[in-house]
């Protein structure tokens, strides 16, 4: 376990490799640093961008590849109720909440293990108060490689007393291998027949709209750069995902990368994922001399729906004192022909 400091505390890399992927984690924000997956012709890259260290990442590097909490996404207001309580929460993106507050779980050191050689387990205590919230949090998030190119991503979390959790991997994707320019010849296809507009704050109106004949509608799939250009500076807008249904692991998207031949698929236990194609990004210099502009990578986060417990037409329900809040994300990885652009997996 390498060392890897940060605002005078000292935390490890962690690393596997396994079934053809390698992967590094911080206990730095409990971050995925690195993962080298192989192209069409067998060749490792790091699809991942990121820094080379704490000081970059606290720096320039925001939240980027790690496990942010208590609540990803916008708290419109910065203040939730539960029952006839009301809690201030920490303001950081002007008079909201972001990612759960100022000093959310991205800046914070988590403490690492091998469980056992295919995975790293990091856990976080998160005292009552902290930022505002109620409940006095265990978290933890498993980092685990599968034999045959996959990665899955478990957070867990429990609270002593009632409170909201919406824990999410905040990770970024390059499919041609990080730092090598824009993502928007990349194709993705969701299972998502809804999407949730935004209001002037990037906080959801509490409408669910269909992405019939809009630049939402990625149920074909289609080039993320297809309809960029409708949408302002880039997609940053949760997509309800049709396959939900509580308690259960299913299809999500699928992206893939035509120059590499590499391709991603994604399940997972929540009702949203955020796509994020790094639309502010500019100039950011990165792990390896790598230079980031915008859509340069995309975030394909999956939570529950942003501002929900402000917002009746998302159903809220807090997580009740002793139940056990779950995020679970299932990765696999492909090769597929560059010139059927992974139309297979498309199917």
């Amino acid at each position: 376990m390498g060392q890897f400091r940060s605002n005078g505390q000292t935390g490890g890399r962690l690393r596997l490799d396994r079934g053809g992927i390698m992967i590094e984690v911080l206990e730095y924000g409990a971050r995925l640093s690195r993962c080298l997956v192989p192209d069409a012709t067998g060749h490792r890259a790091d699809i991942v961008p990121g820094f080379d260290t704490a000081e970059a990442y606290a720096e320039r590097g925001g939240v980027t590849g790690s496990i942010v909490g208590r609540y990803g996404n916008r708290i419109e207001g910065g203040r939730i109720a539960i029952g006839d309580r009301v809690f201030e929460l920490s303001r950081n993106d002007g008079v909201h909440t972001m990612h759960g507050g100022a000093q959310n779980f991205s800046s914070r050191i988590w403490r690492g293990e091998y469980v056992d050689d295919d995975t790293i387990r990091l856990r976080l205590t998160s005292p009552e108060g902290d930022q505002g919230w109620p409940g006095h949090v265990e978290a933890q998030v498993e980092y685990r490689l599968g034999s045959n190119q996959t990665l899955a991503i478990d957070m867990s979390a429990t609270s002593d007393t009632d409170t909201y959790l919406n824990m999410l991997f905040h990770g970024y994707w390059n499919l041609a291998g990080q730092g090598t320019g824009p993502v928007l010849a990349h194709w993705l296809k969701l299972a998502a027949d809804h999407y949730l507009p935004k209001g002037g704050p990037g906080v959801p109106t509490g409408e669910i709209l269909s992405v019939a004949d809009t630049a939402f509608d990625f149920r074909r799939g289609k080039r993320l750069g297809q309809d960029i250009a409708r949408v302002g500076r880039g997609y940053g807008h949760a997509f309800c995902l049709s396959n939900y249904r509580p308690g259960r692991v299913a299809p999500a998207l699928v992206l893939a990368c035509p120059s590499s031949g590499r391709a991603l698929t994604l399940r997972t236990d929540q009702p949203s994922v955020q796509v994020y194609t790094a639309n502010l990004w500019s100039a950011i210099e990165g792990k390896g001399g790598a230079v980031y502009d915008a859509h340069s990578a995309v975030a394909l986060e999956t939570q529950a729906y942003p501002n929900a417990p402000n917002t009746p037409t998302f159903n809220p329900r807090p997580l009740r004192a002793g139940e056990t809040y779950t995020n679970r994300m299932r990765f696999a990885f492909h090769n597929v022909a560059r010139r059927d652009r992974g139309a297979a997996l498309f199917s």
